[in-house]
């Protein structure tokens, strides 16, 4: 009987990928709950329990036990106690397992759906992709495998809550290290990032090493390592910004290909005033302002563009009518 028991909760401990000394702990415990509840012994007296684990013979204070001849009740508790240990156990491996790949991108596979949430199972645990941390307008179908950036892991009364995003920058930061490995050799580094999720991303990149180019490099040949970035983020954008310490100059890499005429930049208030030719203000400002938004996201600025001509047309505006004469 003993080995018995002992065979079949080392098959289920196998299965739910349990170590095999922590599974003999969590029986030794839960033997040693029975033998208190037959017993009439507290539960937190001292109860040494001893498992011979090849002939399953277990002894308890000095006394050599045959499973079968417990009641009931303290059979019970011994399976509800080595359950709950071995479910806390596993909940702890889980734990573990995935917080030490926060920051790092996570496959699987969409598993179901509860409100707005997608759940993804990763294997050895289930993830939630909540909407907030979706790219907008993707669609999800059950079965369909997914990369995602891993967030964090949190402890909590049952399961670690697993949080996955597709929308935020470190998403963007973590595949450009996986398809260029002079990101991952530490060549080049990424300096800053300005995200739109689904439609446009700026990216500033520097090289360590003066002969690697930092854009090129990143853009890779023929644009083949950009589009992979591009094409696991359904579609967006990226805008390889070569990156300079002097924020004027990062400022005018980020409005390329615009060119800039002159930059009034007033570094305390963090606002910034941009000159650039009439024929390229909306080539500056980019669709629906999202070239200097983005840029002046990755600056952390505000900016304003504008042209010779709106400048001028502005300060007639601007000066006070002349008085005819009387």
């Amino acid at each position: 009987m003993n080995i018995e028991f002992i065979e079949a909760l080392e098959e289920m401990a196998k299965d739910k990928g349990i170590p095999r000394e922590d599974l003999y702990a969590a029986i030794r415990k839960g033997l040693a709950a029975a033998f208190a509840e037959e017993n009439g012994l507290a539960e937190d007296e001292t109860i040494d329990v001893t498992i011979d684990q090849h002939s399953g013979d277990i002894t308890i204070r000095g006394q050599r036990i045959d499973l079968a001849k417990f009641g009931r009740i303290a059979t019970k508790k011994a399976e509800e106690t080595i359950r709950q240990e071995i479910v806390q156990r596993r909940r702890e491996i889980v734990h573990n397992l995935f917080a030490s790949r926060v920051g790092e991108i996570i496959s699987g596979s969409i598993h179901r759906f509860e409100g707005k949430g997608v759940w993804v199972n990763l294997g050895e645990a289930e993830a939630i992709l909540p909407e907030a941390e979706r790219i907008p307008g993707e669609r999800y179908h059950a079965g369909e495998r997914l990369r995602a950036y891993l967030v964090s892991v949190e402890e909590t009364q049952g399961d670690p809550r697993i949080l996955l995003s597709r929308a935020r920058k470190e998403f963007v930061a973590a595949l450009m290290k996986l398809e260029v490995p002079e990101i991952e050799e530490g060549v080049l580094v990424i300096r800053a990032i300005a995200r739109e999720p689904g439609r446009r991303s700026k990216v500033a990149v520097e090289s360590l090493d003066r002969n690697v180019d930092p854009v090129g490099t990143c853009v890779g040949a023929g644009g083949a390592r950009v589009r992979m970035v591009t094409r696991e983020l359904s579609g967006e954008k990226i805008d390889l910004v070569r990156w300079s310490e002097d924020p004027v100059q990062l400022l005018k890499n980020g409005l390329e290909p615009a060119s800039v005429l002159s930059v009034d930049f007033d570094a305390e208030r963090r606002k910034a005033r941009v000159l650039v030719p009439d024929d390229e203000l909306s080539l500056a400002i980019g669709k629906g302002g999202q070239n200097v938004r983005l840029t002046a996201k990755l600056l952390g600025i505000d900016i304003d563009v504008t042209s010779p001509s709106e400048s001028a047309a502005a300060a007639a505006a601007a000066a006070p009518a002349e008085t005819p004469n009387e």
